[in-house]
């Protein structure tokens, strides 16, 4: 007879199977793995992100094929975990270290996280503790000496800090985050400059302001699947390069910049001034940026880079005549046929009963503008509200594949 508590322990087990399946699917392959409580499940990295993440820790940045000899010859000495958690992320990283150390303080989880590290046949030295930034010189010892400035010998420390209150509420501040990640970062910078930092922040963060806060030289990476950011990460370190990346069953699809080539890009804006509403019709597509693209603030890039024109200086979408502009652009994104340029919401209500309706700097929000053109919501045809030129448009569009 199975008792309350073995009962409960199957059900969590097949639901985090069933739940998982697709986000992890090599645990979903392994007889006998361990599932932890569907919270840790909810925020535990994916397997596809897990895996960028691993690729960032030899080189710097995700290698590329030709690059991936090298990273394998440059892999960290030691690989620090200091929030293991379900150990996603310590699982597939560890795979580009010689060394790895989990921390979890979650004495149940940690043992979740070991007896799935011992099923995998990984070597990996699990800590059911809180990590304390004063055990870090033990761990990398043999880094402090000759080895200290080799590319290869370098230590790894990943945080990747609690965003829930006491209360269990989601926090976004640096410093509401659990353990202190700016206290610990400030100890690497003075005690272990060869240690490498990886941070996973929320993504609702400012990494400008993250990097204020923090001090030193970070390269930020801006990660999304299926057009939705789902992980901000800091590498200290780098070169102050941003990196939107747009994560599918290919690869990883990457746009780097500067905040400075930002700054400095020569944007060309999309002009009503002679031909009036008409031209926009003639001018056919209308393109908006992959979520990772508009987080990583790549606005006034896009324009100059690859030729498109910017609807208005806050409205971050894109005019082109010819598809082929926009598959230049490495990340997918969203891309229109305009059909119907409209200046008041009552002009529509006789030309479409149902349409998807988006906004973006428009003077209403979806939900006023759906009740004023009193449409169904679906459909194959799509109106957006936004601003070009500083003039307030609705634009009757279809979708286009690039």
């Amino acid at each position: 007879m199975l008792l309350d508590s073995d009962f409960r322990f199957c059900l969590q087990q097949i639901d985090g199977r069933q739940r998982t399946k697709d986000k992890l699917p090599t645990f979903a392959s392994v007889p006998g793995w361990m599932y932890p409580p569907r919270l840790n499940l909810e925020q535990c990295s994916s397997e596809r992100t897990a895996r960028f993440k691993a690729g960032l820790l030899a080189v710097g940045h995700r290698p590329s094929v030709e690059e991936e000899p090298i990273a394998q010859s440059l892999k960290p000495m030691v690989l620090i975990d200091a929030t293991g958690g379900y150990g996603v992320d310590t699982f597939f990283m560890s795979e580009k270290a010689r060394e790895t150390h989990y921390f979890e303080q979650n004495t149940d989880l940690a043992a979740i996280a070991a007896h799935n590290f011992r099923l995998a046949g990984k070597s990996i030295h699990c800590h059911a503790e809180p990590f304390d930034v004063n055990c870090l010189s033990t761990l990398i010892g043999p880094l402090s000496g000759e080895h200290a400035s080799d590319v290869g010998g370098k230590a790894v420390l990943y945080i990747d800090p609690a965003r829930r209150d006491s209360h269990g509420g989601k926090v976004f501040r640096l410093a509401d985050c659990t353990p202190d990640v700016t206290g610990i970062v400030r100890y690497v910078q003075r005690n272990c400059p060869s240690v490498r930092v990886l941070l996973k922040l929320s993504p609702m963060l400012d990494h400008h302001q993250a990097i204020a806060q923090l001090g030193g030289s970070w390269d930020v990476y801006v990660v999304s699947v299926a057009n939705e950011v789902k992980e901000l990460l800091l590498l200290s370190g780098g070169t102050q390069t941003i990196h939107a990346v747009s994560l599918d069953e290919t690869g990883a699809h990457t746009l780097s910049f500067t905040s400075d080539e930002e700054q400095s890009a020569l944007v060309q804006y999309f002009e009503l001034e002679y031909s009036g509403v008409s031209s926009l019709c003639e001018t056919v597509y209308i393109y908006e940026p992959d979520a990772a693209l508009l987080k990583a603030g790549a606005f006034r890039l896009l324009s100059a880079r690859y030729g498109l024109r910017k609807a208005a200086a806050n409205t971050h979408l894109y005019l082109a005549d010819t598809l082929e502009l926009f598959r230049a652009v490495p990340l997918p994104g969203r891309v229109w046929q305009i059909t119907g340029v409209y200046t008041r919401p009552k002009e529509l209500q006789h030309v479409l009963t149902r349409a998807n309706i988006l906004t973006r700097n428009y003077v209403l929000p979806v939900d006023a503008l759906r009740k004023q053109l009193k449409l169904k919501d679906g459909g194959d045809d799509y109106i957006i509200g936004c601003r070009v030129a500083d003039k307030p448009l609705l634009l009757h569009c279809r979708r286009c594949r690039l």
